[in-house]
């Protein structure tokens, strides 16, 4: 485990200076005892802790290596966050066209802020006048089926296409980005 920078400070005040300087060993000793509900630190963390003070003057972590961000900065994160809020229907591949960046870095801000794609499930609106159409429809078709003026190879059921009230065919491919469903 990690010290924090007060930790690291309590360390370096435990080895002491001048004429009274601890050993590695009696400052991990030390330091474990003196915080028993932490979990204890290793003399190999102390050393560390004492040589970079030693060579930096500090105790802050030395600068990372590697490739800085460049896709997911924070100028960036704002473009596609302003870009959701503004179109929230655009798919990840628009986005990134749009944005000049990588279709995953559109995906990993999103995740990042917690939006998820969210497929929108039309449902038929019902009035009050509907329960007692239902009914009746009901009724008039048992009848017909009764009187044999209809038979069941006469109706078509079918699952393709989910036809709505109000006119609309379903969208498979419609999704909703968003960080609350």
């Amino acid at each position: 485990m990690e010290l924090s920078e007060s930790e690291r400070i309590t360390v370096l005040m435990m080895r002491g200076y001048g004429d009274r300087i601890r050993s590695y060993n009696e400052v991990t000793h030390l330091f474990n005892d003196s915080f028993p509900e932490r979990n204890p630190i290793s003399r190999s963390a102390v050393e560390k802790t004492i040589k970079r003070f030693e060579e930096t003057g500090s105790v802050k972590n030395r600068p990372r290596s590697g490739r800085p961000r460049s896709a997911t900065t924070e100028e960036k994160c704002l473009e596609v966050m302003q870009s959701i809020v503004e179109n929230p229907h655009a798919s990840t591949n628009s986005m990134s066209t749009q944005l000049g960046i990588s279709q995953s870095s559109v995906c990993k801000v999103l995740h990042q802020h917690k939006f998820k794609p969210y497929k929108i499930h039309l449902v038929h609106e019902l009035n009050e006048d509907d329960f007692d159409h239902r009914v009746e429809f009901c009724d008039e078709m048992m009848t017909n089926i009764d009187n044999r003026t209809i038979t069941l190879n006469d109706i078509v059921f079918s699952d393709e296409a989910t036809f709505m009230l109000n006119g609309e065919v379903n969208r498979h491919n419609s999704r909703l980005w968003s960080d609350t469903n």
